[in-house]
């Protein structure tokens, strides 16, 4: 059933991961004066109106895109409970790594003055949470549904 609560909390998830893609998490001042802004894409530079790329992190990327991914797939695993609760925990470790990558990656940038983190560095985090009350939620159900078993 994909109108349980634990199927809506990771939709949710879902949803907070994919605007990290779009919007940036980081703004980074050069010593140059150049304001670079990251986002899961890697890193742009905004000119005037006009964007372009100055470097792709394309691991960042693929993780994020295989974290979207893994999400999805758990979210219509609803059948297969156990699997259903693997692939929560996985997510979870995986969001983890994700936010330390981020944080390494952005701390990584030499010849930086200062930076500020936006709204969306909070994502993962929120995901992290939600990706936990549908453990818990699958746990319930998958507990109820052998007490139901051992009844019969």
């Amino acid at each position: 059933m994909i109108q349980r609560i634990q199927s809506v909390f990771l939709f949710a998830s879902l949803c907070f991961l994919v605007p990290m893609f779009f919007l940036p998490i980081a703004e980074l001042v050069h010593e140059n004066g150049e304001m670079l802004f990251f986002d899961y894409t890697g890193f742009s530079v905004y000119d005037s109106g006009s964007t372009y790329r100055i470097h792709n992190q394309y691991s960042i990327m693929a993780f994020g895109i295989l974290i979207c991914a893994l999400n999805l797939v758990t979210i219509f695993l609803y059948n297969i409970r156990l699997l259903q609760i693997r692939l929560c925990i996985y997510n979870m470790l995986l969001l983890t790594g994700l936010i330390g990558i981020t944080f390494f990656v952005v701390y990584g940038v030499n010849d930086i003055t200062s930076i500020s983190f936006r709204l969306p560095v909070v994502f993962p985090v929120v995901s992290i949470i939600l990706q936990y009350l549908a453990f818990r939620g699958i746990r319930k159900d998958h507990f109820m549904v052998e007490a139901l078993t051992r009844l019969r």
